[in-house]
């Protein structure tokens, strides 16, 4: 009877071990799974921060845009490359014989 317990007693211990090595390797990949949230969860932060930075930067430049091309400054641009004003202007009238016709 003794050897009976003991094979059964190595038997439990085996199947102890591989348990424990079991569980070991789960929480092991259980850690790294969480380490793998953490590192997307801060690069989706640097990302929307860096997004919101960028929409600032573009807000900034249609500011930017939008006062470059406004009446005020472009007529002030325009004074100072001292153009002159078209005042009449002739046109060449084409006639009907010169277009290509099938």
């Amino acid at each position: 009877m003794s050897t009976i317990k003991k094979e059964k007693n190595k038997i439990i211990s085996a199947l102890n071990l591989c348990l424990v090595i079991f569980l070991m390797l789960g929480g092991f990949f259980f850690l790294k799974s969480i380490d793998d949230v953490m590192v997307k969860n801060l690069e989706l932060e640097q990302s929307r921060a860096k997004l919101d930075l960028l929409r600032e930067e573009k807000q900034d430049m249609e500011l930017k845009k939008n006062s470059l091309e406004s009446y005020e400054n472009v007529s002030s641009r325009l004074k100072d490359l001292q153009m002159v004003k078209v005042a009449d202007i002739d046109y060449i009238s084409v006639g009907d014989d010169s277009l290509a016709k099938r």
